[in-house]
């Protein structure tokens, strides 16, 4: 009840307040004053002569402030784009995953045979290789790897190699 009353009591004498303000300006009389034309204002005056615009040189403070600004900048934008680049990966990857989880789940009947005869090529290639340079070691695998692929679909091999000669044409020319 008293902060009800509180309440009351602060309301009225402010609307009484802005009652008697308006009141007392309402009947005070401003005499009356001679009105300036815009040209007259100082902002409208022309500039003197001979005056020149001067720059303002930046001080220490203002400089290193600039400073840490636009390193603060490059860095965050590389944050920024190393955080896309990862973050598209990653949502990639779980895509992949997902989409060869379902594919596993129910493989084409001759698929498994098919991944044999591929991995088996790419074991020949790395016993063949055994004991050649760097260049061996990594060229007999992928050989033997994509000629086993090649074998077990044709059909694909014939579009990548057309669409790989296209490339390599285009880039040799």
């Amino acid at each position: 009840m008293a902060a009800f009353r509180m309440g009351k009591l602060t309301t009225m004498p402010a609307g009484l307040i802005y009652a008697s303000v308006n009141v007392h300006l309402a009947k005070e009389e401003e005499p009356k004053k001679q009105l300036i034309r815009p040209e007259q204002l100082p902002i409208y005056t022309a500039p003197p002569l001979h005056s020149k615009y001067v720059e303002e040189q930046p001080g220490y403070l203002q400089m290193g402030f600039a400073s840490i600004r636009t390193t603060a900048v490059r860095y965050v934008g590389w944050c920024k784009g190393v955080y896309i680049f990862m973050k598209n990966g990653i949502v990639d990857t779980v895509q992949f995953g997902k989409d060869a989880y379902v594919y596993l789940k129910n493989p084409p009947q001759d698929f498994f045979p098919k991944l044999g005869v591929i991995t088996a090529s790419g074991l020949a290639g790395l016993v063949t290789a055994r004991k050649g340079s760097r260049f061996k070691k990594i060229a007999y695998p992928l050989g033997l790897a994509s000629l086993g692929a090649t074998v077990c679909y044709p059909a694909q091999s014939v579009i990548i190699a057309k669409v790989s000669s296209f490339y390599v044409i285009t880039v040799f020319v």
